[in-house]
């Protein structure tokens, strides 16, 4: 069976299926603990203190310091030392020369300005060499083989080394530390693994944890044994402790990095999107599960998303957010009564008064972006959560907000009786108007879903009648062949938030849309976006489980399913937001282009969400550095929507 067979009607299938499609188990969650200098480390935790017995300390140059030794298969010694690296004689020790004496034919060449910086041994007496031009695997006396860069080495300049009783090799450096594992390389750097990069000692406990000090700390680094579905709950749980505003779900802010005893909502532009983002990966919970919990937590938070129009005052207008007097006393972020509507020319203010409850605010100016996720929220919903009297809650909103879309010749109209800046879907504007243009194949898509939406929930035969229109007269479904294409087809013009919105579109449309010669265009529009194509840069590599399991599903085509659990299983188990840095990293290499971005500056390749910065999937992956003060949670919708999407789909199972 395709997996576009798995329809809303059909969601139990998963049930029956998902023996042969998906592998159950736990998996090694990375969670990281960081102690101050000073602090006490837990009981049995201590640094080893070597003392090189086995040196003779005479025979090295006066007031050397041991770094580090180790004994080669032969017998001989060799030490690290401030003074330089030796290697034992029969009378005492030679400085080492790097790389061999006698070159074999084809043996590497060793740089002869390389830095012997540690060396360890293991239980086969190779010796483990870490040098400012990464690490040499040495016999002790003729062969030298690196291990560098190109080898998957993420920083080459290698001050510390040790290897774990469990085959890992650790790599300090002054720019963090690296895991060699099962021959894949994992960097840890930032405020997210250590207190900071500058790693003075490496070394592992009787648990298997890894202990990394650095100058102004410890941290502890260990796999804990995990499930996917303990992973969704982990964040669940974070979302029903802190980010929880009235149904709206959101980041926060903190007052201290790292610190929630004291944190603060932040009203954005974009609660409705982030609210409806969190509805659909309930629903989708809810849809696979049947959890009572799941469907309290889409229920209240869909409650709020309609009273984004309910509460408006505007029939058929969602506010971007609500705010009561209350919460901006309790020192709520993100609001301003003098703020302005961004629309060219506006000078209203976008914060007004809810005529319909005392002591609330509303804000004007809502998005396409903002719709785009409030249908997406109503289809699932709708069809995954909602009882009798819940359907015609929503069926309500939603024939109220796309009647008038529809009486306002496709545009949104806001508390200032004028358009929104970008509530933007009309032929003339879109098609053909220069300020709109570059709109037009995302908002193609998306007002034909919301058309398919409000025609499944409605059952008003006017919305497919309207749609028509759109195809026939505007070429609309044609218009959505151009999505990543244009001018966007150049990586350094890529709107990664665009593609967020996208297959937030491309999913109830593609579910929904039933016309052989419609889908026919719409697949192929999907496709374009989603498969390699030769000289343009697809979403395939990004690796994201949003992306991958819209695509299966919508289409029954593979969507790289392993892929997708990597990326859930590294997303990082902390929310909040340090620095993360990768423009550095001797294994990547930058890629520099002038474009329509901001950030024309990029990797070569998508780095594991683990050693990179990924709140949403709005945010560009390749994009190599992200600041951050630590004073930022995201709510982990992201992972859940994801997530969610494949257990339901069957991609994944719940039990993993």
């Amino acid at each position: 069976m395709s997996r576009k067979a798995f329809v809303p009607a059909l969601a139990g299938l998963w049930l029956a299926l998902a023996p042969t499609m998906v592998r159950a188990g736990t998996y090694p969650q990375l969670v990281a603990t960081k102690f101050e200098h000073g602090a006490a480390l837990p009981e049995g935790v201590a640094k080893p203190e070597p003392t090189f017995g086995e040196v003779d300390r005479s025979k090295l140059p006066a007031g050397a310091k041991v770094l580090s030794a180790a004994r080669s298969a032969s017998g001989r010694l060799w030490i690290a030392t401030d003074a330089g690296p030796f290697r034992s004689t029969t009378e005492g020790f030679e400085p080492l020369e790097v790389g061999p004496r006698h070159p074999e034919p084809g043996q590497p060449e060793v740089h002869w300005n390389t830095k012997v910086q540690a060396v360890v041994a293991d239980t086969l007496g190779t010796l483990w060499v870490g040098t400012d031009r990464g690490v040499y695997l040495c016999d002790g006396e003729q062969w030298w083989q690196k291990l560098g860069r190109e080898d998957g080495v993420p920083y080459e300049d290698v001050r510390h080394l040790h290897l774990a009783p469990n085959g890992d090799v650790w790599g300090g450096t002054p720019s963090g530390a690296w895991r060699l594992r099962d021959g894949l390389f994992r960097y840890f750097a930032g405020r997210r693994w250590l207190p900071d990069d500058d790693v003075q000692a490496v070394w592992t406990d009787a648990n298997g944890r890894a202990w990394i000090e650095t100058k102004t700390g410890t941290a502890c680094i260990e796999d804990r044994p995990a499930t996917l579905a303990e992973k969704a709950a982990h964040y669940e749980r974070i979302v029903r402790a802190r980010h929880d505003r009235r149904g709206y779900i959101a980041g926060i802010d903190l007052r201290a990095p790292g610190d929630f005893t004291d944190s603060i909502f932040d009203v954005s532009d974009n609660d409705g999107l982030w609210t409806a983002m969190y509805v659909g990966a309930q629903a989708l919970r809810y849809g696979a599960t049947k959890d009572p919990a799941a469907r309290a937590a889409a229920k209240k938070s869909m409650d709020a998303l309609l009273d984004l129009e309910r509460l408006s005052g505007i029939p058929g207008f969602p506010a971007r957010a609500v705010v009561t007097d209350e919460e901006i006393a309790a020192g709520v972020r993100g609001f301003s009564a003098t703020a302005k509507v961004h629309a060219v020319g506006e000078t209203a203010n976008v914060w007004y008064r809810s005529p319909r409850v005392p002591g609330l605010w509303c804000k004007g100016d809502t998005s396409s972006d903002e719709l785009d996720g409030h249908y997406f929220a109503w289809y699932l919903y709708h069809d995954l959560v909602a009882d009798d009297a819940e359907k015609a809650e929503i069926a309500a909103v939603v024939r109220r907000v796309t009647d008038g879309i529809l009486a306002n010749n496709f545009t949104l109209v806001d508390h200032t009786g004028r358009k929104t800046r970008w509530g933007v879907w009309s032929p003339e504007l879109i098609n053909k108007h220069p300020l709109f243009y570059d709109l037009r194949p995302l908002n193609s898509i998306e007002i034909l879903m919301f058309l398919k939406v409000a025609g499944h929930i409605t059952g008003d035969a006017k919305y497919a009648e309207a749609a028509d229109g759109l195809v026939k007269d505007h070429h609309y479904l044609l218009n959505s062949l151009l999505m990543r294409r244009a001018d966007g087809r150049r990586w350094a013009d890529i709107n990664h938030s665009d593609d967020e919105l996208l297959y937030l579109a491309y999913y109830p449309l593609l579910m929904l849309e039933k016309d052989p010669a419609r889908r026919r265009i719409l697949v192929e529009s999907i496709a374009r976006t989603w498969e390699p194509i030769a000289g343009e840069q697809s979403i395939r590599p990004e690796r994201s489980p949003f992306y991958n399991f819209v695509y299966g599903a919508a289409t029954g085509r593979r969507c790289d399913v392993e892929d997708a659990r990597e990326t859930l299983r590294d997303w990082p188990w902390d929310l909040v937001s340090w620095t993360t840095k990768n423009s550095h990293r001797h294994d990547v290499r930058l890629r520099q282009e002038p474009g329509l971005r901001r950030i024309n500056t990029t990797l070569d390749r998508v780095l594991s969400p683990a050693e990179r910065t990924q709140e949403r999937w709005n945010a560009n992956p390749w994009r190599p550095d992200w600041s951050g003060d630590g004073r930022h949670e995201a709510d982990g919708v992201a992972f859940s929507l994801g997530y969610w999407l494949g257990v339901y789909h069957g991609y994944l199972s719940p039990e993993e």
